[in-house]
């Protein structure tokens, strides 16, 4: 792995917990305001971030051609989908996705009727997360495109999103009501087991329609590094599901469900970016000086936010 490559997973994968959380605080917001009052405060802060990931995508926006095998016509892709791919229009269509994110977040926690703005802004999220997915992870083998794709990942990134809400939320010192918990703990099972049959769907569909490049994408995740992988990453999400499962589960095991709900979408999104080499200790270093500048944007921000302490706190 180079160090380009440690800034795109980096990237990735701190991307994925910013949009994921503007998509839970949409979701929130349309089903219900005081579903997500104990969660609030977090899902905006994480949203709230999405500006820190221009700055991480700067050292990748020279450095394409390490990641992405069409950058130089390397690929042999048809014309249109080679014109689609080239490096200008790429990044033209990678910043245009976080600047709408980024505007969607300041105006979600700044609008009067945040349900109304919430619709109009799903129906941008939708769109931008599917393409931003293909345009940055699958595009990495470009001869496979899938629609079903781009859902599949969103879907990964707003249960990481939710995840890593629930888990600071239970650490922080306010009570939220037992009720409003329960609630989130059904979200976040629901999520998990829709998240599951996405990718499972995924993979039916390669196969009952002998998709060739969609076979090859699977074939080449398919070694035994790759499978051990794979399997560790199912392993940790039928064990989140089966700590959440119970009614009325504990605090315990709120946080171990979304703990390991966590390292499921860590190890799932590794198994999907397969990074060529095994990292150094210096992209080790990028890695974790990344994810440590996005927490602590993260946490400073999350300061500045109402805490809906007494949403939260108030039985439905």
């Amino acid at each position: 792995m180079s160090l380009i490559d440690a800034f795109y997973v980096a990237f990735i994968g701190l991307s994925g917990f910013a949009m994921g959380s503007l998509a839970v605080l949409m979701i929130g917001h349309v089903m219900s305001e005081h579903w997500l009052a104990p969660v609030r405060a977090e899902v905006e802060a994480a949203a709230l971030t999405v500006p820190l990931l221009m700055l991480l995508g700067v050292p990748l926006a020279f450095g394409l051609g390490e990641i992405f095998p069409w950058v130089g016509g390397r690929a042999g892709l048809p014309p249109l989908r080679a014109a689609f791919l080239s490096p200008g229009f790429f990044l033209l269509r990678s910043a245009a996705y976080l600047t709408v994110c980024a505007g969607l977040a300041l105006w979600l926690i700044r609008a009067r009727n945040v349900r109304r703005a919430s619709a109009v802004g799903l129906a941008l999220l939708t769109p931008i997360m599917s393409f931003a997915a293909y345009d940055w992870v699958l595009s990495r083998e470009p001869h496979w495109w899938s629609s079903l794709f781009g859902f599949a990942f969103g879907l990964s990134q707003a249960l990481a999103a939710l995840a890593l809400a629930i888990l600071v939320t239970l650490l922080r010192p306010e009570p939220a009501s037992p009720a409003r918990m329960k609630s989130l703990e059904r979200a976040l099972l629901t999520l998990a087991l829709v998240t599951l049959w996405t990718w499972f769907a995924q993979f039916i569909i390669v196969w009952l329609a002998n998709l060739p490049d969609g076979a090859a994408w699977y074939m080449r995740r398919s070694d035994a590094g790759s499978l051990t992988l794979l399997k560790g990453a199912y392993g940790l999400m039928l064990a989140a599901i089966v700590v959440l499962v119970p009614s009325g589960v504990s605090r315990a095991g709120m946080i171990a469900g979304s703990a390991l709900a966590l390292l499921y979408h860590g190890a799932h999104t590794l198994w999907i970016l397969q990074p060529e080499k095994d990292p150094s200790w210096a992209d080790l270093g990028v890695i974790l000086g990344a994810a440590i500048v996005w927490f602590a944007a993260f946490a400073a921000v999350m300061r500045l936010r109402p805490t809906y302490a007494e949403e939260a706190a108030a039985e439905p």
